[in-house]
């Protein structure tokens, strides 16, 4: 029978078919779960390797709708996307050493490629020194494939305004499923606020990723609007509502302020002073921790440990927020001070990239306690910046710092500089959702998770392609 295929055939499609095969019955008979699920990933890599762009599609549908999956007590990953974006990275490189014509060699007129570059080489020393050597390593590959998957993976499939909606199309049509079951469920339990969490399995650990994913997506929304007629709008401004539905009910104070953030950048980069308002911000920020720690001033927001406890009913637990006696924000407050005493202790290398939940319980102050502080689940310090800090120092956070304004500061330009409505529209999107990202990340850490990450890494490579293509038409526009 094999006699009838050629030896390329046989190789690439029917012996990982047959032994896909023999590895689901040998579940279904040894009753290993394991078995069940490993012939679906060799199907994949089968499809995928010869189709790229497929992968990358897939790949960018697949982000919401991936779970958490314990692999062992200490080793957990995120199906099917973080396995995806193995395989694409493992695959571009394989591409790119058999044919280096096809790498995008136009990436190097991109400043922000060189920032991304110098953010890698910084991070490797840091892992260098690290306090934890094998963590960190595993922070630099995790780091490494999203930038090829995401940031090449842009460059290489997003070349046209096709494949630009294509790829919103992904996103969007694959976050409409958790939303409308989450809506159904919690409708189930008059939407509360204690169930909302309960919703949300299997796609996402909690309404805080729920809701930060959600909010992101919506401006796309917003600009499928301006571009669509006829029923076609009908249906975006039935998922508009749809989107701002899921966002009032996960009941996430952060994902609200995106919103906020979002229409103040909106405002900001058509009025040409959002550069002013980050170096505002940034000058306020430090002034505050200057004077927090002065004489210990910080101590004048301690708690009482008796009355900070988690709140059931969301109008207590809004009222708790503005009276400091809100379990989740004190409980940052403590491990934020740990976090500016440990920077005080390496501020140059840091203690390395993935070793915060380690190491920080001996730099706590303990009048800041919580009833949720023996952090049974290792979380990090719930600040992208101060956790940049620890782990790699102060330049680790400059390097971060440069490279976030550099971002902000093409997308201005990109809004400035087109004519062609479609390339002014994204430039502002681009902007609105870098700023609810980090808006994001001054509350938690969400770009080491696949969601968040993903679309900050997608924004990354969407920007370097926007500064590729001005740089190539050679225009300058005043700022």
């Amino acid at each position: 029978m094999l006699q009838l295929f050629s030896r390329q055939q046989v190789v690439q499609w029917w012996l990982p078919s047959l032994a896909a095969v023999g590895l689901f019955v040998s579940g279904i008979v040894l009753q290993q779960p394991l078995l069940l699920v490993i012939p679906f990933c060799i199907l994949a890599v089968v499809v995928f390797s010869s189709n790229l762009r497929l992968l990358f599609f897939a790949l960018l549908f697949a982000i919401p709708l991936s779970t958490e999956f314990a692999v062992t007590s200490s080793l957990s990953t995120d199906l099917p996307d973080e396995p995806m974006m193995l395989l694409l990275s493992a695959s571009l490189i394989a591409v790119f050493l058999l044919r280096p014509s096809l790498f995008p060699v136009e990436i190097k007129k991109s400043s922000l490629f060189v920032l991304v570059l110098l953010q890698l080489i910084w991070v490797l020393v840091t892992v260098l020194f690290s306090y934890e050597t094998a963590l960190s390593i595993k922070y630099m590959l995790a780091k490494l494939w999203f930038l090829m998957a995401f940031v090449l993976g842009v460059l290489l499939f997003l070349k046209t305004k096709e494949d630009v909606v294509l790829a919103s199309k992904m996103l969007i049509f694959s976050m409409l499923i958790p939303v409308v079951v989450s809506l159904a469920r919690h409708a189930c339990n008059g939407f509360s606020f204690e169930s909302i969490n309960d919703t949300l399995n299997p796609f996402f650990r909690n309404h805080v990723n729920y809701s930060a994913l959600l909010v992101c997506l919506l401006p796309v929304l917003f600009v499928w609007y301006r571009f669509t007629t006829g029923t076609a709008r009908k249906w975006v401004v039935v998922c508009m509502v749809l989107f701002l539905l899921a966002l009032f009910f996960a009941y996430s104070r952060g994902a609200w302020l995106c919103l906020l953030s979002g229409a103040i950048t909106w405002l900001a980069i058509r009025k040409k002073f959002m550069l002013s308002l980050l170096l505002a911000a940034a000058i306020i920020t430090v002034t505050a921790l200057f004077w927090l720690i002065q004489n210990d001033n910080y101590l004048k927001f301690a708690p009482d440990f008796n009355s900070t406890t988690q709140h059931t009913d969301f109008g207590e637990h809004i009222e708790a927020t503005y009276t400091l006696k809100d379990m989740s924000t004190m409980e940052r407050f403590y491990r934020w001070i740990a976090g500016m005493r440990m920077v005080n202790e390496e501020l140059l290398k840091g203690y390395g990239p993935n070793t915060f939940s380690l190491h920080y319980k001996e730099y706590t102050v303990a009048a800041f306690k919580t009833w949720v502080s023996n952090n049974e689940e290792k979380s990090s310090v719930h600040n992208y910046f101060l956790l940049v800090a620890i782990e790699q120092g102060i330049p680790g956070l400059i390097i971060l710092c440069i490279l976030l304004l550099s971002m902000f500061r093409v997308a201005i330009k990109g809004y400035h500089y087109f004519t062609d409505p479609f390339y002014r529209a994204l430039s502002m999107l681009y902007g609105v959702v870098l700023s609810m990202v980090v808006t994001l990340n001054l509350l938690s850490d969400l770009i080491e998770t696949d969601k968040i990450g993903s679309i900050f890494f997608i924004l990354l490579g969407l920007l370097i392609q926007l500064q590729i293509k001005m740089a190539t038409d050679k225009k300058e526009v005043s700022l």
